[in-house]
């Protein structure tokens, strides 16, 4: 626990918010996926915080953690872009009254306490802080600190009819888009190296080094899963065999380059009484705020 008072938890202050965003039914895996994220916070966030989870419809979803209802943002929606999209609402201070809002995916890992993770968002000057991408130049918007109202040309743009060339047409290229135009980069900072990693990344690491790979992933605060291979195929035991190991063997690694083992344990693992009763941990009545 931060000893307090401290830049993020001063006596008498309210507890930092950190947000999701679930989209659609994920294949039926979204509450799931927000109840593990609200328990890895439990364990792992060392200030009292409070979990707002933006969504399209009703979720079945733990105590302690708020539903704002989103799918009245319905500006956001424009053929071709993905669902996701609906991110770029948090940047408009008319949704997010939180002077600062920690955005976290759902397909992540927190594995370690996020204390200097937390004080990185929030204490930085700057309007934005996210993720260096792993593997193109620009911001990965898997974890962002986003500073209400500074960066809300990022919604207005999109409101506007704004385009911009996309890799993938969601909100990250959106995001970048519209900084490189705006000329916003100064008003943007990134999480030191390493803090947020990916696990492809570190799957491609392992190939050539092992050790290299494992070093990486032990020393990251949040592990991101994106693309290929998916969250659940690495935790499925079944799928992770076909998925993961068959390409693992096939490149002479007899045994797994990385300790997926530690990751799924982190992901699963059920918060205990003890963590319940910590300073850090907010408890509130299920609430539902429309979008």
């Amino acid at each position: 626990m931060l000893a307090s008072p401290s830049p993020l938890a001063p006596a008498g202050a309210p507890p930092i918010a950190i947000g999701c965003l679930a989209v659609g039914d994920m294949e039926g895996r979204a509450d799931l996926y927000v109840a593990r994220l609200h328990g890895m916070l439990v364990r792992h966030c060392p200030v009292p915080f409070r979990l707002v989870c933006f969504s399209d419809r009703e979720r079945g979803l733990p105590p302690g953690v708020e539903l704002r209802r989103c799918d009245g943002w319905t500006e956001l929606r424009r053929p071709g872009m993905r669902a996701t999209t609906l991110k770029l609402g948090l940047f408009n201070p008319a949704y997010v009254e939180f002077e600062r809002l920690l955005y976290l995916d759902l397909t992540l890992v927190i594995q370690r306490d996020m204390a200097s993770l937390l004080h990185e968002a929030f204490t930085c000057p700057h309007g934005l802080v996210a993720v260096d991408d792993w593997h193109h130049e620009g911001l990965n918007s898997s974890v962002m600190c986003i500073r209400r109202g500074a960066l809300s040309a990022i919604y207005e743009a999109f409101v506007n009819g704004e385009r911009f060339d996309q890799r993938v047409p969601g909100d990250q290229d959106f995001i970048n888009g519209v900084i490189a135009a705006r000329g916003l980069q100064a008003s943007v900072s990134t999480f030191s190296p390493g803090t947020v990693e990916s696990f492809k990344r570190l799957m491609r690491l392992a190939r050539r080094s092992p050790a290299q790979a494992r070093a990486a992933l032990a020393a990251s605060t949040i592990v991101k899963f994106h693309g290929k291979p998916r969250m659940q195929e690495v935790f499925d035991p079944w799928q992770y065999l076909l998925r993961v190991r068959l390409k693992e063997l096939a490149h002479g690694h007899w045994r797994p380059a990385l300790p997926v083992a530690d990751l799924r344990r982190a992901w699963a693992s059920t918060p205990t009484v003890h963590d319940l009763s910590r300073p850090g941990v907010v408890h509130r009545p299920d609430s539902v705020v429309g979008g």
